[in-house]
């Protein structure tokens, strides 16, 4: 998973244009964690490697990566594009997560696998 968080941060882990949006709420990102923690399955991730010079899809990086220049993608996220947005933010991007909770209004969260740490 840490090698997955990393290269959505670099930019070799990107998304395909026609994605939709990311959209998973507090009560989704807390029951992912819930999962991790307990290590429960939670979904396969599939992608698509890059490099076909017949075959070009626009990219972008997904929510919460700030980088000003993205390099090429080696891989596009298929599948567990919502899980792996999820937890980039939560674990891995450092600023609070902007999600929605229960009523739809907008909040800002950080999430903690271990409150101590």
């Amino acid at each position: 998973m840490s090698d997955l968080l990393k290269q959505l941060h670099e930019g070799k882990l990107q998304i395909p244009d026609f994605q939709r949006g990311w959209v998973w709420n507090d009560a989704h990102i807390v029951s992912l964690l819930a999962s991790i923690g307990l290590s429960y399955p939670i979904g396969a991730i599939m992608t698509l490697e890059t490099g076909n010079p017949d075959v070009r899809f626009q990219t972008r990086a997904v929510e919460g990566v700030r980088r000003l220049l993205l390099p090429l993608p080696e891989h596009l996220i298929l599948d567990g594009r919502q899980r792996l947005t999820s937890l980039y933010q939560a674990l891995y991007s450092q600023e609070a997560v902007v999600t929605r909770d229960a009523r739809n209004a907008e909040v800002k969260r950080f999430y903690y696998l271990d409150i101590q740490k």
